[in-house]
């Protein structure tokens, strides 16, 4: 049986007439709530949508409480939960509840009186309990703003940071806002310093005024961050490393996976796009990709077109030579001809789909009328011999024609990839990807019928997704063969190039702490990954099984090869167009 006794009171936010005292017992725990009916002069005052609900009071020892409080949004009421620090002294209780807005804007209500009756056995000691994290993040909002020019009026904002202060009487907060907000120079809101120190249960946050006037609050973990705001919150006070150290655990919903677990795997490693965000905190997938019921893999990059057609391909007896040297045990480098009965529109494409261990000669070509279109045109065989007009040589350097690897295994280039676009889509099934390249082909997932392959940011938190931030992502092409993408962005090979991502894999040296070749590096280790043996690399899915994981660094000498991290936990490579596990990483910022 719950132990609750619910007091139900209403509280204007426009006057300040004295109400009676609500009588209380010093001692008790969690087991008073007061029922609050929120009023605008006298009348019913809904509260505005996404608004933060704070209750103050001050203790007759002169200890403070700063609490969150919670919202009925069925009735609309706010609900306080009366914890055992609050009644820890017994007397009279000056109290408050105060609403915060998504701008930063601040109103407190009227105050009442807890009168706290002496309990003949209570033996805790009073001190200031702040479990909110809204005043003493107060500061560090203002001064985001002030940096992105939000602020067009100090005064102004002094008088709502003073006033937001005054509810809980918070010095630390206080300071830290007149601080960034007084002085309209901004090297003065520079002189403000915000350090942590970890304890059992949280951290001490200690703030330093331009004065040198030290205040220390302390930010319980568990009771203080309740939303994913507190934690953006928290990563922006440069406070995370303390609250959240590496290998600490969150967990998203989304929907039609269940719960996804993010570990934290480094702080300020990866920057933010927003160069006015100088704390990052980088989370990873605990688990590769899967629904609530099964492991599921993806595509990393399609087997792409052998040919392109600029303009219309007329029927005709065509032939194509295949890259010289390679893999020619199974017909690499032999010329083969074919003949079309109809012919290619322009922006059409030819399919030559070459598989592992499979004679060229026992390929058939295919063509389609788009390189998104799913329904052949014609599929016809071909045979050896140089019959028909040339389309050139399948080793990348002839227009239209593309690279005897990609036509075999798919694109290793991360910003053109497939993959890439399921993680930074938040489409539904078959929506998701789009052609990069001229030769780009659509992948097995984007086709199916399991809506466990509609975006990954389909059905995840809204409030997650809030505070994930693109960060730049360092990346690397092969050394072999590169094409430009659609949009005109261009590549070359051997080059190093920057994305700008809300989710992203992991590269080789974010992991395993080495390159393929230090001139071209593509990012730099992770705290997690430091010292790990290479069995405590493994990735695993949510059941319990080994699972090779995509990174997003290329097998340099090769077009296709992508590399992972193999189900022993060493790195290795394989096809761009074979299925494995993915592991989402991103940064709250």
């Amino acid at each position: 049986m719950s132990l609750k006794i619910v007091k139900t009171l209403a509280l204007d936010f426009t006057r300040e007439a004295p109400l009676e005292y609500i009588f209380v017992k010093a001692g008790d725990k969690d087991s008073r709530i007061l029922d609050i009916t929120p009023l605008n002069s006298g009348l019913a005052y809904a509260l505005p949508e996404g608004v933060k609900v704070v209750f103050a009071a001050k203790k007759p020892d002169k200890t403070e409480i700063l609490n969150d409080a919670t919202v009925n949004t069925a009735t609309g009421h706010i609900e306080v939960t009366l914890s055992e620090q609050t009644l820890a002294a017994e007397g009279i209780l000056v109290c408050e509840v105060g609403l915060y807005s998504a701008a930063g804007e601040f109103l407190s209500s009227q105050h009442f009186y807890l009168k706290a009756s002496p309990f003949a056995l209570t033996d805790v000691e009073s001190s200031n309990e702040y479990n909110s994290l809204v005043v003493a993040l107060l500061a560090v909002d203002a001064k985001v703003r002030e940096a992105e020019g939000e602020i067009a009026d100090t005064k102004a904002a002094t008088n709502a940071a003073n006033a937001a202060a005054k509810s809980a009487n918070d010095a630390a907060a206080l300071a830290n806002t007149k601080a960034a907000l007084a002085d309209e120079k901004a090297t003065e809101a520079d002189n403000v310093n915000i350090s942590a120190t970890a304890t059992e249960t949280g951290a001490d946050i200690t703030v330093t005024d331009r004065h040198g006037v030290k205040t220390t609050v302390h930010i319980d973990t568990l009771t203080a961050v309740k939303t994913w705001e507190d934690v953006r919150n928290a990563v922006r006070l440069g406070i995370a490393p303390t609250l959240f150290p590496v290998g600490y655990e969150f967990n998203v919903e989304r929907a039609g996976s269940g719960t996804i677990t993010f570990v934290v795997r480094g702080h300020n490693h990866h920057a933010a796009a927003n160069k006015k965000l100088s704390h990052t905190m980088t989370l990873e997938m605990k688990y590769v990709y899967g629904s609530s019921s099964a492991y599921k893999g993806l595509v990393f990059d399609a087997t792409e077109a052998l040919y392109y057609a600029e303009t219309e391909l007329p029927a005709g007896t065509y032939n194509f030579t295949l890259l010289s040297g390679y893999d020619t045990t199974y017909g690499g480098g032999k010329t083969l001809s074919f003949t079309l009965s109809n012919p290619v529109p322009a922006g059409g494409v030819i399919m030559f789909p070459w598989a592992y261990n499979t004679q060229s000669t026992a390929t058939k070509i295919s063509t389609y009328a788009s390189n998104a279109a799913t329904s052949a045109i014609e599929s016809v065989s071909v045979t050896e011999g140089a019959s028909g007009t040339s389309l050139g040589t399948a080793d990348g350097n002839t227009p239209n024609m593309n690279h005897s690897h990609r036509i075999r295994y798919g694109s290793n280039n991360y910003a053109q990839s497939a993959l890439r676009q399921w993680l930074n889509s938040d489409a539904a099934r078959g929506a998701v990807w789009t052609p990069q390249t001229i030769f780009d082909r659509p992948p097995s997932w984007h086709t199916g019928t399991d809506a466990a392959y509609a975006g990954f940011m389909n059905g995840l938190e809204e409030e997650f997704l809030a505070v994930v931030q693109p960060a730049v992502i360092p990346c690397r092409t092969n050394s072999i063969f590169e094409v430009n993408s659609l949009d005109g962005t261009e590549f070359a090979i051997n080059q190093t190039y920057e994305l700008e991502d809300k989710f992203f894999l992991l590269s080789r040296p974010e992991i395993y702490g080495t390159w393929d070749s230090t001139t071209y590096k593509d990012g730099e280790l992770l705290e997690y990954y430091e010292g790990l043996t290479t069995a405590e690399l493994k990735k695993f899915d949510s059941f319990g099984s080994a699972r090779s994981c995509w990174l997003r660094s290329p097998y340099p000498s090769h077009a296709s090869y992508e590399r992972l991290v193999n189900t022993d936990g060493a790195l290795t490579n394989y096809y761009a167009n074979y299925s494995n596990g993915a592991a989402a990483a991103c940064i709250i910022a």
